[in-house]
Parts: structure tokens; C-alpha cells; sequence
């Protein structure tokens, strides 16, 4: 019994290895809400890839490689709850930094479009983040682009 317990507990560790890291995670989560719109401005982009190196600690090499996978990625995205699953056990605070990078990265074009928004919400919901909270982080993105 004890042997099948540990063959249970080792299957369970790998199911949650095969997920995306939280990198990963995170690049895919930035692309999505950049992609939403329809429109991937070079300015996006850029900001895509200075938000994900902060939020990540990583070299430019890394974060070009996470774009390029997570981009890469995109065309096979059927929910975002993949993405989220790792991320939602992270503390409040990181996940809150994410979530105000996905505004920052949404306000870049000056312009808030509701498939962004919608995409935002999804993944406040997803990461067990307070409506409060979603809405006084988008407040403070916007206060400080002057939109």
C-alpha cells in the first residue's frame, strides 16, 4: 500500500512538472493580452519584453527565447487556465505585479480595448485576485500613463 501511495504521489509531482514554468507562464499570459486587440505594435513588443525581464530577473537572451516560445505558442491557446495554474500559488504580491504589468502593457497604445480588458479580468479571476484589488490596479496603471 505504501509503495502504491508513492507511485501515486510521483505520478501527481509529474503531472504538475508538464506544465509551463512560470516564466513561461507569464510570457504567454503578456502575448495574450498584447495579441487581443489584433494588433502587436513594435512599441507593445517592446514593452512586452521590458516587463517580462523585470518581472522574470532573466537576461534579454532569456526573455528573447520566452517571446519567442510564448508567440510561438499562441496559435494553440484554448484557455488561459494553463497558464494560470502555476502562477495562482504564487504570493498575492506577484501575482499582483503581473497582473499590473498586463495593464501597463495594455495602456502602452494609449488605448484600453476591451478584448485587453476582458483577457485582464479572465486572468484576475483565475489568479484568485480581489475584484478591488483588479480595479485599484488598473486605476493606478491608468494614473500614471495620464489616460
Amino acid at each position: 500500500m505504501l509503495e502504491q501511495l508513492k507511485r501515486l504521489l510521483n505520478l501527481e509531482a509529474q503531472k504538475h512538472s508538464n506544465g509551463p514554468s512560470k516564466e513561461m507562464a507569464m510570457a504567454a499570459l503578456l502575448a495574450e493580452v498584447m495579441l487581443a486587440d489584433g494588433d502587436a505594435s513594435a512599441e507593445e513588443q517592446a514593452r512586452m519584453a521590458q516587463l517580462l525581464q523585470r518581472l522574470t530577473q532573466q537576461t534579454s537572451a532569456q526573455v528573447q527565447q520566452l517571446l519567442t516560445e510564448s508567440l510561438a505558442q499562441q496559435q494553440d491557446v484554448v484557455s488561459l487556465y494553463a497558464f494560470t495554474t502555476e502562477l495562482k500559488n504564487l504570493p498575492i504580491s506577484e501575482r499582483e505585479q503581473l497582473l499590473s504589468a498586463l495593464w501597463q502593457l495594455a495602456f502602452t497604445d494609449d488605448y484600453l480595448d476591451p478584448e485587453e480588458e476582458g483577457v485582464i479580468r479572465q486572468v484576475a479571476d483565475l489568479l484568485y485576485i480581489p475584484h478591488s484589488r483588479f480595479i485599484w490596479l488598473k486605476e493606478q496603471v491608468r494614473q500614471k500613463t495620464a489616460i
